[in-house]
């Protein structure tokens, strides 16, 4: 049985970490099938996920071929129970969508012949430029359910509650991604009328006319309005538009799902996919959230899970996988665990000419930030290259296969490639797997300890993909404006070891939050800005970093925040065709004038700290409001670890556990089970060495000064129980376990570690002290590992 419980995946009543790979079939000969599992496991997976592709198994209408008949590359269930075979688990992805690289995004021709008006209309009443299907069209929904006839039982018959290995199965794939790239609304005749029966039923039809300018109701001046997008009160469609949409997504969603489960597929984690990175960044990611979250947390039993491509972490985009993550965890339910079925792995060469290699690190510290932020599946995107099949049928579109890209299909130059060649990258990734589900049984029960701070979050600041010009596009401008911010406040919370996660603002602010740091823009709603008000009233602290939100998302005046603080908002203000600098006052009077390149200034009665160097205007300033305080910057603050000590400070806050590294670039975070076990989580994104010391409170951990190698990561236990041994702490991480004892790992110098108890100890390790019941052991230099073992 595999459950959703507690954000943990549950299988057969134990938290499991499942960290698969993505080994598609259909690109391999089935005489490589066996050899290209069995590499994956060698790689340290403990799962498989493949698309299974709509147009491979169906290319003719109604001829549906899933055992093998025509091809013997068909017989999905084959493959399926091969991985049963070789100890593996396996997340099914049957679409309808697929994407990857597949003709038609994986649709067949014959859909787009037989139903041409199911490809969505956007403005100007065109034809959508992607393979965009309206998603409830009833003809593509009528051929869906065929296909998940076809492909279901095949399915029912493995899951892992039935004595098969099938543990997840994925609802469509990017939902919306086709539109939102190409900043396309959706406006087919039945969206249009679904949108304008929205807002009548919402508002009443009088004011929802009034709130559009012209009759709902009349389908020819509606269509030329909504087609054209400028109208002057474009944004009230704006606003109902997205809300429709989320729900009409969520509705095909559980459609989909409905299929699954009339055909025997119930009782699993159904995986909903969120798209979003891209070129190394996160910046866009909510804009997936935003189209899908109600896909996902509409009921029981589906599992978020992201696309994550951001190429090596480092200091520029370590702040892009951590929101990425909290975010996800804010608008999910209270038992969805965070996941990622596509978790880039290879070396990232897309063009295939040579010009990008990641290196090792790059999928070692996003796998070990992933798993400390409550992933509890990742799955390898993609883990193993292969051949685009012949399409059965020729379409004259050049190379005659599936795929997009020619005859090999190799796009993240995957750790295996064309004919089981491994690449280096494929050691460094085993490496992290088999380190990571040697304590994966811990991990899978461990949550990321948090520090007394959330990062605010507000969805619709992310539904700026439809953006016709006027008054849609100025919109998305002013909110686009937020996104620079987030990062700058993410940095330096990231740099001094807090952990966070996030909180939706649209909706109740949880009451254990205490401090709520938030990245705005000039347009706030209403309802959020009396909600961060009352939080603040009731002993909350805020600081809120960007533009003076003046306005709702529709345009209307909202200055109740500003108002509340008895401020006034200045114009905005550019560097362009002008030299602007802002210098610190009052406890930041130490700071010197720092360049700006956008600033509002204020009139404010709270107490400044920043202000317009020359015009002493003021750009920072804390406010008394109620039992709490709110901390307004309206300007690129100065970067300088004594100033943001300062903002910490006036907010009250501090991390729990800290290190003592001056120059930064150390990402520490940690997670605890319920027993009190824990894990402290090390990244060096440097590539320089780095010694330092860890303080919990006041109390130095691991016994003084630690080395981190350069672009090197460490998983550190703290009183964990594992191989019958309790490590009461260790600066070696451990790579393996087994009844005999426990593996550390070697390094370049000498790690020790305490033991509660007697042990014994094996080549490259040595005793050296022994009192009160505890065991002092040196892991000295080396390039492989120690083993300890119990003295009972």
């Amino acid at each position: 049985m595999v459950e959703i419980i507690d954000r943990r995946i549950v299988i057969d009543g134990k938290p499991r970490l499942v960290i698969a790979g993505e080994v598609q079939y259909f690109r391999l000969k089935r005489s490589e099938w066996r050899e290209r599992v069995r590499q994956a496991k060698d790689g340290g997976l403990n799962a498989i996920a493949s698309y299974i592709p709509w147009i491979f198994h169906e290319e003719i209408e109604g001829e549906i071929d899933v055992t093998g008949r025509k091809r013997t590359e068909h017989d999905v269930a084959a493959f399926i129970d091969l991985c049963h075979e070789e100890g593996l688990w396996f997340l099914a992805r049957p679409g309808p969508y697929q994407m990857a690289e597949l003709k038609n995004e994986g649709l067949p021709y014959w859909i787009f012949t037989k139903y041409p008006d199911a490809l969505s209309e956007t403005w100007g009443g065109k034809r959508a430029t992607g393979k965009n299907v309206d998603y409830l069209h009833p003809g593509f929904l009528a051929s869906a359910r065929k296909w998940y006839a076809g492909i279901m039982p095949v399915l029912s018959k493995r899951l892992q509650q039935y004595g098969g290995n099938v543990i997840g199965v994925q609802l469509d794939n990017e939902i919306g991604m086709l539109m939102c790239w190409n900043e396309q609304a959706i406006l087919n005749e039945d969206v249009q009328c679904g949108v304008a029966a929205y807002a009548q039923h919402k508002y009443g039809p009088e004011a929802a006319n009034a709130r559009y300018g012209f009759d709902l109701a009349d389908p020819e001046v509606r269509r030329k309005n909504f087609w054209k997008g400028d109208f002057p009160k474009a944004l009230a469609f704006h606003a109902d538009y997205i809300e429709f949409i989320r729900e009409r997504f969520a509705q095909y969603v559980a459609t989909l799902r409905s299929y699954a489960e009339e055909n025997g597929v119930k009782d699993v984690p159904f995986i909903i996919n969120i798209q979003g990175t891209g070129g190394g960044k996160a910046r866009t990611y909510p804009l997936g959230i935003s189209e899908t979250m109600r896909c996902f947390n509409q009921a029981p039993g589906y599992l978020p899970s992201s696309d994550q491509y951001l190429n090596e972490l480092t200091r520029a985009n370590v702040t892009d996988l951590y929101m990425l993550n909290a975010v996800t965890a804010c608008v999910s339910r209270p038992e969805q665990p965070l996941s990622a079925i596509e978790f880039q792995a290879g070396t990232g060469d897309y063009g295939e000419n040579g010009a990008e290699r990641m290196t090792g690190a790059a999928a070692d510290f996003k796998v070990r930030m992933c798993l400390v932020q409550g992933n509890r599946m990742l799955s390898h995107y993609t883990f193993t290259a292969g051949i685009n099949p012949k399409l059965e049928v020729p379409h004259g579109d050049g190379n005659e296969t599936i795929g997009t890209g020619g005859e090999e299909h190799d796009p993240t130059s995957a750790p295996i490639g064309i004919g089981g060649k491994l690449d280096p990258v494929y050691f460094t990734t085993r490496d992290t797997n088999r380190t990571m589900l040697a304590v994966g049984d811990l991990l899978a029960d461990m949550d990321e300890e948090l520090d007394d701070i959330r990062l605010g979050f507000v969805p619709d600041y992310y539904s700026t993909d439809v953006k016709p010009p006027g008054p849609m596009r100025e919109l998305a401008d002013k909110l686009e404006s937020s996104r620079e911010r987030i990062e700058a406040l993410m940095r330096p919370l990231l740099d001094r070891s807090f952990s966070f996660t996030a909180v939706n603002l649209q909706g109740e602010i949880p009451a254990d939050c205490r401090s709520i740091v938030f990245a705005c823009a000039s347009c706030l709603q209403h309802e959020v800005q009396d909600r961060l008000l009352a939080f603040t009233a009731n002993g909350g602290t805020l600081l809120l970093m960007g533009r003076v939100p003046t306005e709702d998302l529709e345009g209307n005046p909202a200055t109740l925040l500003i108002d509340r603080l008895g401020g006034k908002p200045g114009e905005l203000m550019s560097s362009e065709g002008r030299h602007m600098a802002i210098q610190g006052s009052g406890w930041a009077r130490h700071e010197p004038p720092v360049a700006a390149w956008e600033l509002q200034p204020f009139v404010a009665k709270g107490t400044p700290f920043l202000s317009v160097l020359g015009s002493g205007e003021v750009c920072g300033a804390t406010f008394k409001v109620g039992k709490g305080k709110v901390v307004l910057i309206t300007c690129e603050p100065p970067g300088s670890r004594s100033f943001w000590d300062g903002v910490l400070a006036e907010l009250g806050i501090r991390p729990r556990v800290t290190h003592d590294y001056a120059f930064g670039g150390i990402v520490l975070n940690r997670v605890r089970d319920r027993k009190g076990q824990r894990f402290i989580s090390l990244l060096n994104l440097d590539l320089i060495d780095k010694e330092f010391t860890i303080r919990e409170e006041a109390k130095i951990l691991f016994g003084g000064k630690l080395l981190l190698p350069g672009k090197k990561a460490k998983l550190l236990p703290i009183g964990v129980r594992v191989g019958g041994l309790q490590v009461a702490w260790s600066t070696a991480e451990v790579t393996e376990v087994s009844h005999a004892g426990v593996s550390f790992r070697q390094s370049t110098g000498v790690e020790r570690a305490s033991f509660v108890g007697s042990v014994r100890v094996g080549r490259g390790g040595r005793i050296v002290g022994q009192s009160a019941g505890s065991t002092l052991v040196d892991v000295e230099p080396g390039f492989g590992t120690v083993t300890v073992t119990p003295v009972s």
